[in-house]
């Protein structure tokens, strides 16, 4: 039996071969569409007094002409990509989209972009039509949840400027939503289709919808637009891993190999459910009056099915091995009655975010535009984790570390799928709930000259904002079963888990996920004796308040040099933070509430110039100050502890840092740009950034109740900096005869290179910065003509350290390069109809990772669905 996260598969065939079909399609095609990586027009906040602005973008062409104008005329530095229709952008949630995004990285996992970096750095900060959105207790959104189906564009700031808000130093993420002013009058479109991931095996819906329009009325234009969205997403992941490699010369002289090997079967069902609302209302030309809102809903019940083999312990096993020529390392070791444990990780995941404002824009007098806006933001997630480890004995083992690159495991001598093989051997009962919101108000004026003068126009506004986050946790660590407690004893608990890869085993006995979901009460009287969960965990909880208060002014200058025009913008915010942070430590082996308290101000800085060198060719140069601060999470007064139990189980612990500041950094942007159409350009741009206090995690020995505990703590570094050069190229070749004029290209690529200095660590100092690949590029082909717009987009960074001193000192983890084949073929049938085939990891990437040395101490191998789908575009 297919094992799926309800314990049973269904067949769907017929779905399926019309879908899979699609990947030959997209194939052939040569070249397939995709959306540019285009710019905006200006900072989130100068867009709140903006005069309207009729938006009508249909066709690729179309949307690189209207945002590389945009780009062209823009203040700061930015990058954008545009909707190139209503409810039509390159992927299913933002993420995955900014992945083409010059000097943007992404990394994939459980079947979708999951983190987002911008020229090699996390720190980010994401708005929703220029307001701060995050989740629970974090400083941003996670991308992924905001479908792109309701987006008109998204901006990605690399310059700061004093307008917008402060706490990215890598850069800024605005996600702009349609307005009923946007369209010139009733608008409504549908957007409908289903996706088949080939691993997951399974065909989910993707539909989505707008309607808006706008009225002249007695009392003045009125305007409303209502959207939803739902996104459903079947997900599979197949992994071989090896543990760090350890000393194990007890077998043979100087031999070093992994503890553990094993095999992860991960599947996951996701579901996004997203609305969104904007009312508009324009009593007189001087005046609007607006409140709009958006609120996702995200669930996502997942599962990790282990098979976790333990070749080096079992009851009377014997075993031989070898090692890998010229090193120390194991290669294969064959063993015989050894414990294998059989684990399934459940996860519920369920995450509420909702965000609704009102605000007025009004022409106060000639020349002064006056606008403010008042948000709530909140956001809440509740998570369930159950871990059951369930044991047998296998006859024979035969593991090898390296086989194609990772691990192989084959076993033999009784039959690994019947559950009257194992019983239960311990469980981790696991949970928590986060909790975050946010009351935000703001307002900001512009005063333009009459007179031509060096000053243009003059900025200024206030925001005063109370922040609040709190989270808790059950208890770490597992509870022992009662030895010989058959897994049989629990119905419902038994299925089987399978891998369409081969790692030398395909299926194995596993528990349901499902029933482990459902019915924890009962598992946890099978070993524990009580149905109650695992108490919370006082360590865990933190509940910290947060108020801010920023005030800012800008004055937008211009002269002329040699006959060259040169604007620029010059611009300070000062912000000032107080927080109170509170938590629980433990004193001797009672919890006492811990408390901090602390107050920052800074001071940022920033200006823009732009150099009109010709009609067509524009020199840009920035420089800035910024800030991030630290997570909640990061500052928790408290700290939680795990004591050593088990065979896989050490003492360990975890907390954060009340002492931590939020790190800053000096910004350095120069670029050249060169419009020599109305869809085509080339611009290269260098950058620097010089950092205090970059926030990173280390593990450190701590001593508490006389034990030793690994505890993870973050810390402040010294200095450190980043820096890097970004090319860039798009162009239609619209001279070209016949239907070769539809042909286009786009080629983007970004090297970065930067480290910190830390005295308190000398361990990291002078390393690069972790997760920041060195290099990254884009090379898309685009087609639009006679209806018909096809896309083929390849993306690829080069590697990079995930974690330093992971499998010991000098062992580093590394991910290997990354790359992603994506394409779609799409037809227009008439001017209210387009049919689109989509796919994404056509060339079946596989990723890996290892420490220090991928031939010898190889970590994870990983394979991921090949997605297609099939979509209808109806507006009218």
């Amino acid at each position: 039996m297919k094992h799926s996260i309800c314990g049973t598969c269904e067949s769907q065939a017929k779905h399926r071969l019309v879908l899979k079909s699609g990947v030959a399609v997209l194939a052939a095609a040569g070249l397939l569409t995709a959306f540019p990586v285009i710019a905006q027009e200006t900072a989130a906040a100068a867009d709140a007094v903006q005069p309207e602005a009729t938006v009508t973008v249909t066709g690729v062409r179309r949307a690189a002409q209207s945002a590389q104008k945009i780009k062209k005329d823009a203040d700061n530095v930015i990058d954008s990509i545009v909707a190139d229709d209503i409810g039509k952008f390159p992927d299913t949630n933002v993420a995955e989209t900014l992945a083409r995004v010059t000097g943007v990285q992404v990394r994939r996992d459980g079947g979708e972009a999951n983190t987002v970096l911008i020229r090699g750095l996390p720190g980010i900060a994401t708005l929703l039509n220029g307001r701060e959105l995050f989740t629970t207790t974090g400083r941003y959104i996670q991308l992924a949840d905001i479908p792109s189906a309701m987006l008109q564009r998204v901006d990605v700031y690399k310059s700061q400027s004093a307008d917008l808000p402060e706490g990215g130093i890598a850069g800024v993420i605005d996600v702009r939503t349609n307005r009923p002013f946007d369209f010139k009058g009733f608008t409504a479109a549908v957007n409908g289709g289903a996706t088949n991931n080939s691993q997951a095996d399974r065909t989910d819906p993707n539909v989505s919808g707008m309607i808006s329009n706008r009225w002249k009325t007695p009392i003045g234009e009125v305007g409303a637009l209502f959207g939803v969205s739902y996104v459903r997403n079947h997900y599979s992941e197949e992994r071989a891993f090896n543990t760090k490699p350890i000393d194990k010369s007890w077998l043979l002289p100087n031999l070093t190999g992994p503890d553990l090997m094993g095999l992860q079967s991960i599947h996951g069902d996701r579901r996004r459910t997203a609305a969104n609302y904007a009312l508009q209302w324009k009593p007189s030309q001087d005046l609007e009056v607006y409140a709009e809102g958006l609120a996702t809903h995200y669930l996502n019940n997942f599962e990790t099915d282990y098979l976790v083999a333990l070749p080096w312990w079992g009851p009377g096993d014997t075993m031989s091995g070898t090692k890998i020529p010229g090193s120390n390392q194991l290669q294969t070791l064959t063993s015989h009655n050894v414990n294998t444990i059989m684990s399934t990780q459940a996860n519920r995941a369920d995450n509420v975010t909702q965000q609704h404002a009102i605000g007025a824009r009004w022409n106060a007098a000639p020349g002064l535009r006056l606008s403010s806006e008042i948000s709530r933001t909140l956001s809440d997630y509740d998570w369930q984790n159950p871990i059951l480890d369930t044991l047998t004995v296998m006859p024979n083992s035969v593991v090898t570390t390296n086989a194609g690159g990772g691990a192989n495991i084959s076993y033999s001598g009784q039959d690994i799928t019947n559950p009257a093989n194992y019983r239960l051997d311990q469980l981790f009962d696991r949970y928590g709930h986060d909790h975050g919101s946010s009351t935000d108000w703001r307002a900001d004026g512009t005063y333009t000259m009459a007179d031509e003068g060096l000053f243009k126009d003059f900025g200024f506004g206030v925001r005063a904002a109370k922040r609040t986050a709190a989270s808790i946790k059950s208890f770490e660590g597992s509870v022992l079963a009662p030895d010989g407690i058959p897994v049989t004893s629990l119905p419902g608990l038994n299925c089987t888990a399978s891998m369409q890869n081969n790692w030398g085993t395909t299926a194995w006995y596993t528990p349901c996920a499902s029933y482990l979901i459902s019915n924890t009460g009962a598992v946890r009287q099978a070993i524990t004796g009580t149905s109650a969960g695992k108490a919370l965990d006082p360590g865990s909880y933190f509940a910290d308040e947060e108020k801010n208060y920023a005030l800012y002014g800008k004055a937008h200058i211009g002269w002329e040099t040699a006959g060259i025009p040169i604007d620029g913008v010059l611009g300070m915010r000062i912000t000032k933070t107080d927080s109170d942070l509170l938590g629980n430590s433990m004193v001797g082996t009672a919890y006492v509430p811990t408390s901090k308290t602390s107050s920052d101000t800074a001071y940022l800085p920033s200006a823009n110039f732009k150099a009109s060198l010709r009609q067509d060719v524009i020199a840009r140069f920035s420089v800035s100050k910024t800030l991030t601060r630290p997570d909640f999470a990061q500052l928790n007064p408290g700290t939680a502890y795990i004591n050593a139990n088990g065979t896989t189980n050490l003492a360990t612990a975890s907390g954060g840092n009340p002492d931590l500041k939020p790190f800053t950094a000096r910004n350095y942007d120069g670029s050249l740009e060169w419009y020599f159409s109305s869809t085509g350009m080339a611009s290269v741009a260098l950058f620097r950034h010089e950092f205090k206090g970059y926030i990173q995690t280390k593990v450190v020995k701590e001593t508490f109740n006389g034990a030793t505990y690994d505890t993870t703590r973050p810390f402040n570094t010294d200095d450190g900096y980043l820096q890097g050069a970004e090319v860039a190229y798009r162009t239609f070749f619209d001279k070209l005869p016949g239907v070769w004029s539809g042909l286009g290209v786009e080629a983007n690529a970004t090297y970065t290179e930067g480290q910190t200095s830390t005295a308190s660590d000398p361990t990291l100092s002078g390393k690069p910065f972790a997760g920041m690949s060195k290099w990254s590029y884009n090379v898309v082909g685009l087609y639009e003509k006679y209806g018909v717009s096809a896309r083929l987009a390849y993306n690829w960074r080069s590697k990079f350290v995930q974690t330093y001193n992971d499998g010991g000192p000098g062992l580093d983890l590394i991910a290997s390069p990354m790359s992603s084949l994506d394409g779609s073929l799409g037809y227009k049938i008439n001017e209210n109809t387009t049919v689109t085939l989509t796919g994404s990891n056509l060339l079946n990437f596989k990723y890996t990772d290892y420490w220090s040395n991928k031939a010898l101490y190889p970590r994870d191998t990983r394979r991921y669905d090949r997605s297609v789908g099939v979509f209808l575009n109806w507006k009218i």
